[in-house]
């Protein structure tokens, strides 16, 4: 469109061409590109429309085909987190009972050490002496 009004001035200059002329070409000019701009607007605002047609139908597809994974999954994974959940409590329980021995076997080893003989407890139960008799070497 410059090179457009360049070339009318140019001939306006040269003589060419009127003022009047040159002043309804220039006219013409904008309005020809304020028609192709207006027209340009609304091609871009079509685009822009089915743009968001597809988008929006895509969302909705989308959205449906999580939920319906959602469905399918959610008991799998229940069942899963569930199984996770009684490991777990199973792994506290030995480790609780695991604890619970050791304590048990380190007290009984206390008192037996604390008696003022040569007893002392191995963790075979049946080498200690609770009747405060001392074991044979």
């Amino acid at each position: 469109m410059k090179q457009e009004r360049l070339k009318i001035l140019e001939l306006l200059e040269n003589g060419k061409i009127t003022a009047d002329e040159a002043a309804r070409l220039l006219e013409t000019i904008k309005s020809t590109a304020d028609s192709k701009a207006e027209e340009a607007a609304e091609h871009v605002g079509e685009k822009f429309k089915d743009f968001a047609k597809h988008v929006d139908g895509f969302a909705r597809d989308f959205g449906s085909k999580v939920e319906t994974a959602y469905k399918e999954f959610e008991p799998k994974i229940k069942k899963a987190s569930h199984a996770v959940l009684e490991k777990t409590a199973k792994v506290f329980d030995d480790i609780s009972k695991s604890l619970h021995d050791s304590l048990e076997r380190a007290r009984e080893s206390a008192e037996c050490a604390s008696q003022e003989n040569e007893c002392c407890c191995d963790s075979n139960q049946d080498d200690c002496c609770f009747d405060n008799e001392p074991k044979e070497n």
